[in-house]
């Protein structure tokens, strides 16, 4: 993990902090919980079970890594703790503070942070920004950095009903959602719009800047409907919102207009998939790209990667 990655919205990663602990569905196949359990012995020693496998709960602050940014020149996107979640419950907010010292030093690049824990960020940061210095030290300002996108991870309606509210909440100069894994469609116009008073959402006139979909990948990968992606871009699309599609899955599908789930391409075969959706007949896609991330294998209509201005 560094100066390159093959994340698709990203250009690098960062992991100033390690380990993390799971909160939702969308957790079920954590790839990061996976990569750590090969370093079971090593940089991950004690924040992943040795037994079972799986994250123990427990966090460390990486204090090595803490300058990394300041010492990459060029201008790139870094994701923010690809390892681990910044605003876990155990994660200090001293530590905090020094992460956020760093990326507004290191102004050149955008720094994209993702949270299954929007409420204590909204709380943490809305904090900060009404009593300046007093981020232990660290002087934090009241307005938000203009290089830091801060965002929500959802899986499905039920987390992001949950979580974007939250994440609106949050003083941002940029406020995204990573729809990945998606496990179900969401309806995402309420956020992607100044409807806050509509929806009896108390945002403070804030909406999304930025969206990102796609399926899951990995052992045990759970099925993902072309449809949903095809919804949330055209939902971007009628707000003038800028929409990344990032992987199809391991196990992309679609509906036939019989009623039958297509999950794959014409050269695949059929095959009873009960995971696939009802009815359960259903095709199987083999992808030269096992998590569906190749771009070219992509329908036309899906071939879509855009980021905020």
């Amino acid at each position: 993990m560094g100066d390159k990655s093959a994340i698709e919205w990203t250009d690098a990663t960062w992991n100033p902090i390690r380990g993390c602990s799971r909160v939702s569905e969308g957790c079920r196949n954590c790839y990061a919980e996976r990569m750590a359990g090969r370093q079971i012995n090593g940089a991950y020693k004690g924040l992943v079970r040795s037994t079972g496998g799986g994250w123990t709960g427990e966090v460390r602050f990486v204090e090595d890594a803490l300058d990394r940014p300041l010492r990459w020149k060029a201008p790139r996107r870094i994701f923010v703790n690809s390892m681990s979640d910044l605003f876990h419950e155990k994660v200090t907010e001293s530590w905090i503070a020094q992460i956020f010292n760093v990326m507004r030093s290191a102004e050149q690049h955008t720094f994209q942070v993702l949270t299954k824990r929007p409420e204590r960020m909204r709380d943490l940061l809305s904090r900060w920004a009404a009593s300046p210095g007093i981020g232990n030290g660290y002087g934090w300002v009241t307005k938000p950095l203009p290089n830091v996108w801060l965002g929500a991870s959802v899986e499905d309606q039920a987390m992001a009903d949950e979580r974007i509210p939250l994440l609106l909440q949050t003083p941002a100069a940029v406020r995204w959602v990573s729809s990945e894994p998606a496990l179900g469609r969401v309806d995402f116009h309420r956020w992607l719009y100044n409807t806050s008073v509509l929806s009896g959402e108390q945002t403070g006139g804030a909406s999304l800047d930025w969206l990102v979909v796609g399926g899951e990948s990995g052992p045990g990968a759970r099925p993902f409907d072309l449809a949903w992606a095809r919804s949330a871009i055209a939902q971007c699309r009628a707000a003038g919102v800028p929409c990344f599609v990032k992987q199809l899955g391991a196990h992309p599908h679609y509906e036939q207009p019989s009623g039958r789930m297509f999950c794959g391409a014409p050269q695949g075969l059929w095959a009873r998939q009960p995971g696939c959706g009802a009815p359960s007949w259903s095709r199987s896609l083999v992808l030269r790209d096992r998590k569906g991330g190749d771009m070219a294998e992509f329908p036309e209509d899906l071939k879509v990667r855009e980021y905020p201005r």
